[in-house]
């Protein structure tokens, strides 16, 4: 019992001596992403970015950041190889998750070259995967189709992006841009 009191003091006075200090790289890493994902948010906007987009790298960087914060914060406290262990141990864990769904990795990637594309729109009216109908939404994993006979389909973006489909009508925003 006597050898373990000067190991235990000796080891609380070096974390509490860090505390402070992991606090204030949590404290100020957390503000640091607030700003950036603001700044981001607000050079989204003004690019007038797809909104599909904008969230994807907002939710990535929000990840990536949180990350960095609390391997920042384990660093300061002294614990350099655990903040790696930590860091690493996440990037297995998302490198396993996407390869566990890749439905839905294919989903998000066809969602991104949907929501990018001139001629795949919200208001257009189109034929995809096997409805024709109006684009009534778009988001990263799913297109929405109101088809001609009332029915909403909801269908993947993978099947829409895999196959071909036709721009049956422009929507009318578009018409009234492009004049008579």
């Amino acid at each position: 019992m006597e050898v373990i009191m000067p190991t235990l003091q000796s080891w609380l006075s070096f974390l509490l001596a860090r505390v402070p200090g992991a606090i204030a790289a949590f404290i100020g890493g957390w503000i640091a992403l607030k700003i950036v994902i603001f700044i981001l948010d607000r050079s989204f906007k003004t690019a007038k970015m797809e909104p599909t987009i904008a969230s994807l790298f907002k939710a990535v960087l929000t990840v990536a950041g949180w990350i960095l914060i609390l391997s920042g914060s384990l660093q300061v406290l002294g614990f350099d190889k655990l903040a790696l262990a930590i860091s690493g141990s996440i990037a297995a864990v998302a490198l396993g998750v996407a390869s566990g769904i890749s439905g839905t990795t294919s989903d998000v990637m066809a969602g991104i070259f949907l929501a990018t594309d001139p001629d795949f729109k919200v208001g257009y009216t189109v034929k995809a995967a096997g409805v024709e109908g109006v684009i009534q939404s778009l988001d990263l994993r799913k297109t929405r189709i109101l088809g001609k006979d009332g029915k909403l389909y909801v269908i993947p973006n993978r099947s829409v992006e895999s196959a071909t489909w036709t721009v049956e009508a422009r929507g009318a925003e578009e018409k009234e841009q492009s004049g008579p």
